[in-house]
């Protein structure tokens, strides 16, 4: 089983994932918050999780800096970014501050599950809508270098 947080700052967005996810027979959605703070005290009063699903854009703390506390304090959980920004420089600042996933919220919801599950067995992966925007820009980007 796939033990899930869900970090999103819109309540429908958040409500929507977490029904979509608990449908799922191998994951279940064990918290949720709205903020990267609410999400760092969930964890730091031993909410345990084997993915977090972070928003980019939320108020007060934004995905990226939630995604280097959690790499830094709890190593052993994986962090997949989970957004509407498709490109590299977004893709680069996630998977540098140690995100192992990054999914578009409009992505195929196959595609969704399909990221999850691959970053709980321990891969890399990118929403593939992103990996096909991405090779067409230009300039260096740590995403091109894995993909």
């Amino acid at each position: 089983m796939i033990r899930i947080i869900v970090v999103e700052d819109s309540e429908v967005v958040r409500s929507g994932i977490i029904r979509l996810l608990n449908y799922e027979q191998d994951m279940e959605v064990v918290a949720s918050a709205g903020d990267g703070f609410e999400a760092i005290e969930l964890l730091s009063n031993g909410a345990s999780a084997d993915v977090i699903l972070v928003d980019l854009n939320m108020p007060k703390m934004d995905g990226v800096l939630l995604t280097e506390h959690i790499v830094n304090a709890f190593p052993e959980i994986r962090v997949i970014i989970f957004t509407m920004h498709a490109k590299s420089m977004f893709v680069d600042k996630s998977l540098k501050a140690g995100a192992r996933g990054y999914l578009l919220k409009d992505g195929d919801f196959a595609d969704i599950m399909e990221g999850i599950r691959k970053v709980f067995q321990g891969e890399i992966y990118v929403n593939k809508n992103v990996q096909r925007f991405t090779k067409g820009e230009t300039g260096f980007s740590v995403f091109n270098k894995i993909v």
